[in-house]
């Protein structure tokens, strides 16, 4: 693959990782029209190029990951500490049940709960979900159900938040799974079932990004050990990963933006014309 390209397909991935248009969608479409696709090669490039934008993620969200870690892992950990058996009980619940105004309570629950419902659901349907990744309508109808998502999130930004309860997170997650289709943003999925839900506005565009760390991480990791890159693809995939940090980084920043402002909606229109291009441009 020509570095041009590779720079093309990262750029591509760094805008719409964040933007809520699918990143898969855009770049399997994109693959075909610069001829560097191979049909049933699966999700394994695009898998890679998510690795420059989960560092994006991961720079905007820097100061937020030690606490969480802190909160949802090394809290739990039967380490000895202060206050032994009771301070163990007491983090478990605070990651479990947290108080209506712990915010960093409720944040590690969101993202404990969201990721193993991800998980649940993506282990036993992942390699189906993947396998369409070179079915033409299955793209073009994903890229569609996402711009119906998009027109609907302009209402649903006004839906009041609810008391954080266990529930939300695991509605979230398992809509999370859905997005492994091409076409289906997983940042539209999320945020708008997260409105739905009660998440609220303000915080939800956030606690979508944080959700996608733990399951991007996961799924580059599994498509290094089921699709090792060659050789060859070493030199496109630094470019790309190196493009796609950079542009995901201001796209993030964007939608933490955008999204409490009730701004998805202008994305739809651009969804919509992309799911015509593939139909009858590839």
């Amino acid at each position: 693959m020509e570095l041009w390209k590779a720079a093309l397909l990262g750029l591509v991935q760094g805008l719409t990782e964040f933007f809520p248009v699918s990143s898969d969608g855009h770049l399997v479409a994109l693959e075909r029209w610069l001829d560097v696709r191979q049909d049933g090669s699966g999700a394994s490039f695009e898998a890679f190029l998510h690795f420059g934008t989960l560092l994006a993620c991961a720079l905007a969200f820097r100061r937020d990951l030690v606490p969480l870690l802190r909160v949802g892992v090394l809290d739990l950990l039967p380490l000895p500490r202060a206050g032994g058996g009771a301070a163990l009980r007491a983090a478990w619940r605070r990651l479990f049940a947290p108080a209506p105004d712990d915010e960093l309570g409720q944040e590690a629950r969101f993202v404990t709960l969201g990721t193993l419902a991800t998980v649940a659901t993506a282990l036993p349907s992942a390699d189906w979900l993947e396998s369409l990744y070179d079915v033409k309508a299955v793209i073009v109808l994903s890229l569609a159900a996402t711009g119906l998502l998009l027109i609907a999130s302009r209402w649903l930004v006004a839906v009041p938040p609810r008391v954080p309860n266990w529930w939300q997170p695991i509605v979230v997650g398992i809509c999370q799974t859905a997005a492994i289709l091409p076409g289906l943003s997983r940042s539209c999925t999320t945020v708008v079932v997260g409105l739905l839900v009660g998440v609220g506005a303000a915080r939800v565009a956030r606690r979508s990004f944080l959700l996608s760390l733990p399951i991007v991480c996961g799924a580059v990791v599994r498509s290094a050990v089921k699709h090792p890159p060659t050789a060859e693809l070493m030199g496109p995939l630094l470019v790309g990963n190196a493009v796609a940090f950079v542009v995901g980084l201001a796209a993030v920043g964007a939608m933490l933006s955008w999204v409490p402002r009730g701004r998805m909606h202008w994305f739809a229109p651009w969804c919509f014309a992309v799911a015509a291009a593939v139909w009858w441009g590839t």
